[in-house]
């Protein structure tokens, strides 16, 4: 069993709490009544946020960059792999993400924090994958772990090996049929938007939720366990595959 298995056993009864219930406040809507798929709020970092059916909130439609982090004058933990400045910012841990919404809320005078995972799972829709039912994923649905690492450079390949080993007790088998252009994370607008115009709610990197649980699956990742959109796994240590997005909500 794998160490994501294990977290995500030991995740459900927070989901099932009232941790993955909190309510938004009253008012977004007012405040940003013109927000929508098309003409999405834009702050002061140039991230754009749309309204999620259902909820009280206005999302990112994309993880947060490597860029908007350092914006924060904190410093970013890089990884061991190479990034750009628009790529998914990773190492994060919680408090690492709570503190980044923390910081941008009161710099812009607004209210930004973690989703939940109840708004996380809105925003992702109602299917088991973000393309579909079937198995495996077409090549090119999203940021995962493909064909794409059988180029990879050797180095590369030890390293992945290497942190596999590490993290999980064994290798991993790469996913059948998929290749994706990315060998490690990727700009975060570098897919095409889903209906709602988020990028990346599933693949990339995990994002952390309110209730510190990761949803979405990463770069990483090449089992349907993961890649499912339900599938959410626990955590308290930062890694090379854990991110987030934030949502506005007043």
């Amino acid at each position: 069993m794998t160490i994501r298995s294990l977290l995500a056993a030991a995740s459900i009864s927070c989901l099932l709490s009232s941790c993955a219930t909190q309510q938004s406040p009253s008012g977004l809507a007012e405040s940003f009544p013109s927000a929508t798929r098309d003409s999405p709020f834009v702050n002061s970092l140039g991230m754009k946020f749309v309204p999620i059916p259902g909820t009280n909130i206005l999302m990112c439609t994309t993880e947060t960059t490597v860029g908007q982090y350092k914006s924060a004058g904190k410093g970013y933990p890089a990884p061991w792999f190479p990034q750009g400045g628009n790529h998914a910012a990773v190492n994060m841990t919680w408090a690492d993400a709570k503190g980044w919404c923390e910081w941008l809320s009161a710099t812009e005078g607004r209210k930004y924090r973690l989703p939940t995972s109840a708004e996380w799972s809105a925003a992702a829709g109602g299917a088991v994958f973000s393309w579909g039912g079937s198995w495996p994923p077409p090549s090119g649905a999203s940021n995962y772990c493909g064909q794409e690492w059988r180029k990879a450079p050797e180095k590369d390949v030890k390293e992945l090996a290497k942190v596999w080993t590490g993290k999980y007790g064994a290798q991993k088998d790469l996913i059948a049929g998929f290749e994706d252009p990315y060998l490690y994370t990727a700009p975060v607008e570098s897919q095409p938007p889903n209906a709602l115009g988020l990028r990346y709610m599933s693949g990339n990197v995990w994002e952390w939720c309110e209730s510190k649980v990761l949803r979405g699956g990463s770069w990483a990742d090449n089992s349907e366990e993961f890649i499912n959109l339900n599938a959410s796994v626990g955590s308290s240590l930062y890694d090379f595959d854990n991110g987030f997005r934030c949502v506005l909500v007043e």
